[in-house]
């Protein structure tokens, strides 16, 4: 008994240093998981950094090389060549483009973006009062056209071979097919000369005169721009749940006497939802950043019509920040989506923490 007394504290002494290695060897897998997430994070970083400064420099490049020059709507046809020669200097257009284009790097390193060169108008400040109005359009756009998507392609796909599914395909692809600044000048004339009265047809309400009637003056904005958001968000889910329903386990649990509808809501579904979340983030970029047509035939004071504005009188900074914005709406979207991915789907986040590339 005093022997075994005696090793007893030897041996507890070996057990507890031979759990050293397997703490040692967890910690060290979880040093390099997040190091592998870190990695991936910082090379999407870089990427949305390196397509940034891609579209800034094109956009530049591409103002300057246009025909025409804002000097001209500023001055108009008679000018002397002194007043010419001192408005460029102010506005920064006598240097050449490479001079130009390194003075604009810096003030956008240096957080700015430039004013009107009509109004004087920082650009920052418009693009805070306009992009509000994008985002509210959009998000509206795709909340309501995406969840009745994501309805209509999971009905869809539970009465796979009915009408009410080939209503489905038929309306998705009649929606697709439709332009959208067609289809927006067909509601202003229907609603504006056919239907008076209803739904206001140009102009915006903000919600602080009444959210009523600022619900309103979005319906018809949010109706055309999120229809073809609608048509892939439904035939996206519709396709991902028949794949899903098709596979083998979901027939073993068809044959224990799972009932279909029983199935899409705890299996299809949330298998389905892997493709359908790069779907919807995608489409919301563009529904966001997409919004330049529909702004501009309903009168809506959004970023689109900022932008069309701003290139047309050749507004050298506002139309570069104003591209600026949604290539940065349109990039950050893609990375949220990326991370989506990366937190619902095992397959990618395996293959991020054993140091492979997502796509």
């Amino acid at each position: 008994m005093m022997t075994m007394c005696r090793q007893t504290p030897s041996h507890a002494k070996r057990s507890h240093l031979s759990f050293r290695p397997h703490i040692r060897d967890s910690a060290q897998r979880n040093i390099e998981r997040w190091f592998a997430i870190v990695s991936y994070l910082l090379r999407r970083l870089f990427a949305l950094v390196t397509t940034v400064l891609a579209v800034i420099s094109l956009v530049f490049v591409l103002l300057r090389l246009s025909p025409g020059s804002p000097l001209y709507t500023l001055l108009g046809f008679s000018y002397s060549e002194e007043g010419r020669a001192a408005v460029a200097e102010r506005l920064g257009l006598n240097a050449s483009i490479p001079e130009q284009y390194v003075r604009y790097l810096r003030q956008l390193v240096g957080g700015d973006l430039g004013a009107s060169v009509f109004s004087g108008q920082p650009v920052g400040e418009l693009l805070a009062q306009r992009l509000p109005v994008s985002l509210e359009l959009g998000l509206v756009a795709g909340a309501v056209w995406m969840a009745l998507g994501i309805l209509a392609g999971a009905l869809a796909a539970l009465w796979h071979g009915s009408p009410f599914d080939g209503l489905v395909r038929v309306t998705s692809v009649v929606a697709l097919s439709v332009p959208s600044f067609w289809l927006g000048l067909v509601c202003v004339l229907v609603f504006g000369v056919y239907i008076t009265g209803v739904l206001p047809v140009s102009g915006y309400v903000p919600i602080s005169e009444g959210l009523p009637e600022h619900l309103r003056g979005l319906v018809l904005p949010a109706f055309v721009l999120g229809l073809p958001a609608f048509a892939v968000v439904a035939r996206t889910f519709r396709g991902s749940v028949l794949e899903v329903l098709d596979r083998d386990y979901v027939s073993f649990a068809t044959s224990m006497g799972m009932s279909r509808r029983a199935l899409l809501a705890r299996v299809a579904l949330r298998n389905a939802a892997i493709p359908l979340v790069t779907v919807m983030g995608l489409m919301l970029g563009m529904l966001v950043s997409g919004a330049i047509l529909v702004e501009n035939v309903f009168g809506v004071p959004g970023l689109g019509q900022l932008m069309v504005d701003s290139f047309r009188r050749q507004d050298y900074p506002v139309a570069a920040g104003c591209c600026l914005a949604v290539a940065v709406l349109y990039l950050l979207t893609n990375l949220l989506v990326d991370l989506a991915q990366l937190a619902i789907d095992p397959r990618i986040r395996e293959g991020v923490l054993n140091g492979g590339r997502v796509r």
